[in-house]
């Protein structure tokens, strides 16, 4: 009797014991559920990560030009010429577009030099306040520099001009050490407005026929510190240059010094002659309390 109960009792602590283990096994229902729950965790994320990039990220506008005509060959002594492959209009259509004077001639040279300026890669200015390309150069009347020669380019299509400023003082001490007038053309007022004497006492005259100015000039054709620099100096003056645009005219003589250095540039690396000459590229620079122009660059054919 007592053997027996002793028996039954061992068995007890083996059944609990299988039990226990039985409790503690994970069923497949909770397996599925935890797999469930995962994926859907996981898809979530994946969602809100797609859904936030979509509201952060910008989107890119899609921005329709139209064409712009190349522009090949351009003029400026006294009007524009372009090759194109429009048809060429006949005399009797142009009668009415001919003109000579200063006025007109600039406003040609205005359209064609920023149709340029469009096709033309830009130049990255060499100084915060310098500009690395001073304009476009034109003539307002027959080029008599010596030039007229039909395989040389003229000065007016081959020179260009970079000019270093840190304010508008220094600037205008650079126009009055070379002589430069500023003028002023187009709007409601006839003629050319010309200033000159910046630094000291602005001296302002008016040429009523701006056909009989004759000098070299030179026309932004895109903005430039310098630019603002001359708006600045204009409107102390008291000229106006709203609906107007401004050149800057050079004398005869600072034009017979740069036509020398650049000669001069050209035989020192064996260019004998002006007609091989296809770009020359003139800088400013301070010298002994003064300022000097320089060929820093030049280009051949």
């Amino acid at each position: 009797m007592n053997q027996n109960a002793w028996k039954l009792t061992s068995r007890k602590p083996e059944s609990s014991s299988e039990s226990g283990a039985s409790s503690m096994r994970t069923s497949w229902f909770d397996a599925v559920t935890s797999l469930l729950m995962a994926v859907l965790l996981m898809l979530t994320s994946v969602v809100s990560v797609l859904f936030l990039l979509w509201v952060l990220l910008p989107e890119d506008d899609v921005v329709l030009t139209e064409p712009v005509a190349e522009i090949t060959r351009v003029s400026v002594g006294g009007s524009a010429i372009v090759d194109s492959s429009f048809d060429v209009p006949t005399d009797q259509e142009t009668v009415a577009l001919r003109t000579t004077d200063l006025k007109a001639s600039v406003r040609s040279l205005v359209s064609a030099a920023e149709q340029v300026a469009l096709t033309e890669p830009t130049m990255d200015s060499m100084a915060p306040s310098g500009d690395a390309d001073s304009g476009t150069i034109g003539r307002s009347g027959p080029d008599e520099t010596g030039d007229s020669d039909a395989n040389i380019i003229p000065r007016f299509k081959r020179w260009q001009i970079d000019w270093k400023a840190n304010d508008l003082n220094e600037y205008a001490a650079q126009l009055d050490h070379f002589g430069i007038e500023l003028g002023v053309v187009g709007g409601t007022r006839p003629g050319v407005d010309l200033v000159n004497q910046f630094a000291s006492n602005p001296q302002i005259r008016c040429l009523d026929d701006s056909s009989e100015e004759k000098r070299l000039y030179f026309l932004w054709t895109r903005p430039s510190p310098l630019q603002r620099f001359e708006e600045r100096l204009l409107m102390q003056a008291g000229v106006s240059t709203l609906g107007r645009h401004v050149l800057k005219l050079i004398p005869e003589e600072l034009e017979v010094q740069l036509a020398t250095l650049e000669l001069r540039h050209a035989v020192s690396k064996g260019h004998d002659s002006v007609d091989e000459i296809a770009r020359t590229v003139f800088q400013c620079v301070s010298e002994s309390g003064g300022f000097e122009l320089r060929v820093v660059s030049q280009r051949y054919r």
